[in-house]
């Protein structure tokens, strides 16, 4: 990587929003985007539409003329092979049959049902952090609340957790927007360890069925429904992603963004009715994924660009969600604004699947937060992870009593 695109890259951590509104003049425009010549789609309309239209796809190799297909080096091919068995990845038919398969685990219904459980996590890592003050947020709660329910959803035993960090660390690199294969095959490793681990997983829960989503894959799978257990183990594996990875950071940024507003903490904790808006602005304002991409399938136009067959579109989400057509101020957190419509979990048929889930850990989340946690303060101003899609901060400490 040259210095100007360091520099570029640690730019738009720092801002992201500065960023994307030099390109809000078209709805679509082609673009230098960090470096790579690109299209954008900035506005809420056109980004919704988009992610909608069933005209774009996430598979790109099945419209990419072949002469630009290059395979991946040996040791990354594994992986990819991998990542293509993840639904993230797929189009219909595939993506609407595996998503059908999870989805009932993720019903509202199935959710609600978790909500004593992560109280309970919420309490028991709150009532640690009553040891001292100073406090590392994420390492002391944003972490590992989610990664415990989610565990537990999957069906991963407790003392096998440690890992979730490494592997989804590993995963995020992988896919990151600016990853070449250099990069892939540093953490190349950790991911196939990660899909070796919920493969042993699921050999042990042929012989040993439990009541979570594993034992209940195999299920499906002996009754003859079309799932083979490399789907099965990509699954889990973005599952255990998904299912934390951006749900450590919506709690994270959630609560820098109230104790950086400290009117806005007060009206919480003068009004824990607010909770569930505050999560949904936090999703707004400060999104845990801050852009998305879709290939156009055959040559179209939308909003009055011109798109070839296998061009890239990337879908600024984070842009969208600040659009000053369709959000008064826009660029100011407010906890009381009304019909907060965010695009930060998409829409259309990829419209995230764990979506209530993260609505339901996050309103606790930031609930006990704010009620238990005394006159908190930064210790020092957070830094940004080095990722350019995902959204979130390397630690947060913190000083706070905890009652």
């Amino acid at each position: 990587m040259t210095n100007d695109m360091a520099l570029l890259q640690e730019q738009f951590r720092a801002n992201p929003y500065a960023y994307f509104d030099q390109f809000r003049d078209n709805p679509i425009e082609t673009v230098d985007f960090l470096g790579f010549r690109t299209n954008v789609a900035t506005g809420y309309k056109e980004v919704e539409a988009i992610l909608k239209d069933p005209r774009f796809i996430r598979e790109w190799r099945k419209v990419a003329p072949s002469e630009q297909v290059i395979e991946p080096p040996k040791r990354v091919q594994p992986v990819v092979y991998l990542m293509t068995n993840m639904m993230l990845f797929r189009d219909a038919p595939d993506h609407t049959r595996l998503r059908s398969l999870v989805n009932k685990a993720f019903t509202p219904r199935m959710v609600e049902r978790l909500r004593p459980q992560i109280e309970e996590t919420a309490d028991d890592l709150i009532e640690r952090m009553k040891q001292n003050n100073e406090h590392e947020l994420i390492r002391d709660f944003s972490y590992y609340l989610p990664v415990v329910v989610i565990a537990e959803l999957i069906g991963v035993p407790r003392e096998d957790r440690e890992y979730f960090r490494k592997w989804a660390d590993a995963f995020v690199r992988f896919i990151d927007f600016d990853a070449d294969y250099e990069r892939m095959e540093m953490v190349a490793d950790d991911i196939r360890d990660s899909a070796e681990y919920f493969r042993s997983l699921i050999q042990k829960r042929r012989v040993d069925p439990r009541e979570d989503l594993i034992s209940g894959l195999i299920q499906v799978e002996e009754a003859g429904d079309s799932l083979n257990e490399d789907e099965m183990v990509a699954t889990c594996l973005l599952l255990m992603i998904a299912g934390h990875e951006t749900t450590v950071n919506l709690i994270t940024n959630g609560f820098y963004l109230l104790m950086k507003h400290p009117e806005q903490l007060a009206l919480l904790k003068a009004d824990p009715s607010l909770v569930p808006n505050a999560v949904e602005e936090t999703l707004r304002y400060e999104p845990p994924v801050l852009f998305t991409s879709r290939i156009a399938s055959d040559d179209m136009e939308m909003f009055g660009k011109e798109l070839k067959k296998s061009q890239e579109v990337m879908v600024l989400l984070g842009a969208a969600n600040r659009d000053p057509r369709v959000f008064n101020d826009s660029n100011t957190f407010d906890i009381t604004r009304k019909n907060i419509k965010h695009l930060s979990f998409a829409s259309g048929p990829h419209f995230c699947l764990g979506a209530p889930l993260a609505r339901l850990e996050g309103q606790i989340a930031l609930e006990k937060l704010v009620t238990r946690l005394q006159n908190p303060t930064l210790l020092q101003e957070p830094e940004w992870r080095d990722n350019i899609i995902f959204r979130g901060f390397k630690t947060l400490h913190i000083n706070a009593g905890v009652i």
